[in-house]
């Protein structure tokens, strides 16, 4: 009995052992298995993190930022782009201070050669590129010249240079340029009725160079602009691809944009809020070809500066581009534009003043009153008139020498009058024109197109001078009825601008008088008008005038004044409509001032080489 229990104990013990066996060996498989488990998942985990791959390159991703962003007004034209199988970029990798140039090539989805994490020792890799492959300048600047045609998407597309740049770790596999513009774009949008014949052009500089490693561009040194054809993208829209750079030159000159319909061209200058052209981004500009008053643009004028035939003077440059000088600095340089700093006095005062210089041979004159106005105080119109003969005079030179050769000289107590020169504070009587007037009317007020005919023909209408039996200097060619100064009382927004145009367009001369322009309750002051400026709708926007008062205290003593035309409602019965008055510019502290100066008459001096002509047939 005792033996049956040792050996049923012994089974018993057996049986336990092999239970515990096979667990043991269970739980070793769990083990094993959650450690490879756990060995798979970190691993997974790690490649996540270090985005690493086999081959151990650094692999490129471009893409391509097709938005255009606004400088100004902005056309929703965006979009994004991809590269295509044979595309090449130029590629700068700056490590450690060393450059290493490549030209990857894209193809099946990849850029190759990829770079070689093992290549480079710095921790941090500096990418940049270029697209396309510009000509080499120096070490990391490239070669632009843009295409003056752009009137197709391929040639267009060609001006479309695109820059990126990127930082990497060299433990990285993958790095992404995004490639943006580099150049700028400019969009112009037509309003109104576009004529089928219309041919535009956008005035830029198209050599420059570009750096590799910052995306700036530089222009070429003594670069000049010159004239691109556009692509048009539809029959209201056009887009241009220029360098980025300053766009104050465009303010004035050439302008920035030229059409041409048939035979008549047009300038437009930029507006000068704007006043740089920056990479990437995008200006429009919208023109409108409709007047509101006519229903047609006038192309022969709008945004145009026009002289008097024969003047010989820069354009108006821009306010920003003006010489500054303190008020009261009177003796400056001949011929150029310039503005007083009235902001600068103590206490500052708003007046903006603008003045251009005369200048020997320029072709304008300022006939000026004496400084304390002795025996000239109202020969405001005689001053005028003289002006007008001195150019008269001028321009008929050939025809005056034809006359004195066939008839001599008109009066035996007299020689002709025609000196002139800069007024100075020691010849303050510079023209003898204007002393030929003051000596005949002894100060005695009237008016400068009378003062004109009197001169060459003798007509006395609304005169009175002291001088006896005078017929005119040129009364064997010219009648009393042969009017060579016309008088144009009507200043209605229209007949303004009709009369302005006219003289500009048929060689004319223009004075004018204004309403208290002198100060108030002055009366009529009369003065010359030189040169003028016209906005979009072709309507007179800005005139350049020299004034017979206060010489004393103009630049040089010889000046012209550059006033704001402005149009406002009638307040005479018989006129209806806008009315043409001068206005001082806007103040320097953005202000506008609001006293008008009404103009009451233009009058406009033919140079009348019809009648010239009939005198003088052989002369050509």
């Amino acid at each position: 009995m005792h033996c049956l229990n040792i050996n049923r104990n012994t089974r018993i013990i057996d049986l336990l052992i092999l239970i515990l066996i096979s667990m043991i060996k269970k739980i070793k498989i769990y083990i094993f298995l959650f450690i490879c488990c756990s060995l798979f998942m970190m691993s997974c985990t790690s490649n996540d993190d270090l985005l690493q791959n086999n081959s151990g390159s650094l692999v490129l991703q471009c893409d391509k930022s097709l938005s255009w962003l606004g400088s100004r007004t902005v056309i929703n034209d965006n979009g994004t782009g991809s590269f295509s199988d044979g595309d090449c970029i130029e590629l700068l990798v700056a490590s450690d201070g060393k450059f290493q140039f490549l030209e990857p090539q894209y193809a099946s989805g990849k850029w190759t050669p990829s770079l070689k994490n093992g290549d480079y020792s710095s921790k941090k890799l500096r990418l940049s590129a270029l697209f396309p492959i510009l000509p080499s300048k120096g070490k990391t600047e490239r070669t632009i010249v843009l295409p003056v045609d752009q009137t197709t998407q391929e040639n267009q597309a060609g001006a479309d240079i695109l820059f990126a740049d990127a930082e990497a770790r060299f433990s990285d596999s993958s790095v992404l340029l995004q490639f943006g513009h580099a150049m700028h774009r400019i969009c112009i949008n037509l309003k109104g009725s576009v004529p089928e014949n219309l041919r535009m052009e956008i005035n830029s500089v198209t050599h420059g160079s570009i750096s590799l490693e910052t995306g700036d561009v530089l222009l070429s040194d003594n670069a000049s602009r010159t004239w691109i054809k556009p692509f048009k993208k539809d029959q209201q829209t056009y887009t241009v691809i220029i360098l980025p750079q300053d766009a104050t030159p465009y303010h004035s000159g050439e302008g920035l944009i030229k059409l041409t319909i048939g035979d008549k061209v047009v300038s437009y200058s930029l507006d000068e809020s704007i006043s740089s052209f920056e990479r990437g981004k995008q200006t429009t500009i919208n023109l409108d070809l409709k007047s509101s008053e006519t229903g047609d643009v006038d192309m022969e004028f709008c945004n145009q500066i026009r002289w008097v035939y024969g003047v010989n003077a820069p354009d108006f440059p821009g306010k920003e581009n003006l010489i500054t000088y303190n008020v009261g600095r009177y003796d400056v340089e001949e011929g150029i534009w310039l503005r007083y700093a009235y902001e600068n006095m103590y206490p500052p005062m708003p007046i903006e003043a603008q003045y251009l210089t005369w200048k020997e041979g320029c072709g304008w004159y300022d006939c000026n009153k004496s400084f304390e106005y002795v025996g000239d105080r109202n020969m405001c119109w005689a001053a005028a008139a003289s002006n007008l003969i001195h150019w008269w005079l001028e321009h008929n030179r050939k025809y005056i020498e034809a006359y004195d050769m066939e008839y001599g000289q008109e009066y035996d107590y007299m020689e002709r009058p025609e000196k002139y020169t800069k007024m100075t504070k020691e010849n303050q009587h510079h023209s003898d024109v204007f002393n030929f007037f003051k000596s005949s009317f002894r100060d005695k007020g009237s008016w400068d197109t009378g003062g004109v005919n009197w001169f060459i023909n003798g007509d006395r209408k609304n005169l009175s001078p002291e001088i006896l039996n005078f017929n005119g200097f040129f009364s064997k060619v010219f009648t009393k009825d042969d009017k060579v100064a016309v008088e144009i009382k009507n200043m209605s927004k229209e007949n303004f601008n009709k009369s302005m145009k006219d003289a500009f367009k048929n060689n004319k001369a223009i004075g004018f008088s204004s309403y208290n322009f002198a100060g108030k309750n002055t009366g009529v002051h009369a003065l010359t008008i030189w040169g003028a400026e016209f906005d979009a709708d072709g309507n007179v926007e800005y005139v350049y005038f020299c004034d017979n008062n206060s010489s004393d205290i103009e630049p040089n003593h010889a000046s012209l004044l550059r006033y704001k035309v402005v149009y406002v409602e009638s307040t005479i019965p018989e006129i209806k409509g806008l009315m043409a008055n001068l206005r001082a510019l806007d103040y320097n502290d953005g202000t506008v001032p609001t006293l008008l100066h009404p103009f009451s008459s233009l009058t406009l001096v033919d140079l009348r080489q019809d009648i010239w002509q009939q005198a003088f047939p052989g002369l050509k």
